[in-house]
């Protein structure tokens, strides 16, 4: 029987919000955007192959995560590999998992078997359980994952991985079968001119089976302020009309600048 994923995700799938509570996850504008275009790959019978260019807190890698995690906690025999740029960032993503376990109806939880510190194993001691499994790395260390056959992976923050990020990545996705059931997805916020930045310039020109995936700040619909009268600026008012921006998004822009970004824009 199939189980409709967002139906999933957004009725037994929980998050720590930004006010650090724990809450079900319901997507967002930009995470429904991205579940959409997921979602056309697998009807059309592709393996789903995606490259995200992100800003920060939009809840991609929360929305990749919990994809993953349904098609490993409610399949057979899949294997499923997270990466990530530095350690903290591994933990994090692990726990991110680790909660929407946690978290889960006892009915629906599959059972699990000990396991170390970044992987949960679905199966039981004697080998009769889902026999599924989440691993979660760190970029940067070596050959990672190359002994596996992997179902689904999420390469997180490719643009600051350290080492030979072309070499790590090639290697991964060797692991993937270019099978209608699998999953790439390949995010990062931008760092300049790199190996990402070739991956994005290349699907974007469909030189590739990756599909572009980018998602603007103002699709946000809570980055807005209250706006006091202030006088735009002539770029703001270019922005506003390029973009059908309103006056409490030009807010919540300025703001942003002036307090987050050190007043550079």
């Amino acid at each position: 029987m199939k189980i409709n994923t967002k139906k999933y995700i957004e009725a037994f799938l929980k998050i720590r919000t930004k006010k650090a509570e724990i809450k079900p996850l319901t997507l967002n504008q930009p995470q429904m955007k991205l579940y959409n275009a997921i979602r056309e790959q697998a009807q059309q019978g592709k393996p789903i192959r995606i490259i995200a260019l992100k800003a920060r807190q939009m809840g991609i890698s929360t929305l990749t995560e919990a994809i993953i995690f349904k098609k490993t906690a409610t399949a057979k025999n899949v294997t499923s590999a997270i990466v990530a740029h530095k350690e903290d960032a591994t933990k994090n993503l692990f726990e991110m998992s680790k909660r929407y376990y946690d978290n889960l109806p006892d009915m629906l939880k599959p059972q699990t078997r000990a396991s170390n510190a970044y992987e949960i194993v679905f199966d039981t001691k004697d080998g009769k359980g889902l026999g599924s499994r989440i691993k979660c790395f760190t970029a940067g260390g070596g050959a990672i994952g190359r002994s596996d056959t992997i179902h689904n992976l999420h390469i997180s923050e490719l643009a600051f991985w350290n080492g030979d990020k072309k070499e790590t990545l090639m290697g991964l996705l060797q692991t993937v079968p270019n099978e209608p059931n699998t999953l790439v997805i390949i995010e990062s916020t931008a760092n300049g001119y790199d190996y990402f930045k070739e991956l994005w310039d290349r699907a974007v020109a469909g030189e590739n089976e990756y599909y572009p995936f980018f998602s603007a700040w103002w699709e946000m619909s809570e980055y807005r302020l209250p706006y006091n009268g202030f006088e735009l600026t002539a770029d703001e008012n270019k922005l506003k009309e390029l973009y059908s921006l309103d006056n409490e998004q030009i807010a919540w822009r300025r703001w942003k600048i002036a307090n987050d970004l050190g007043g550079d824009e």
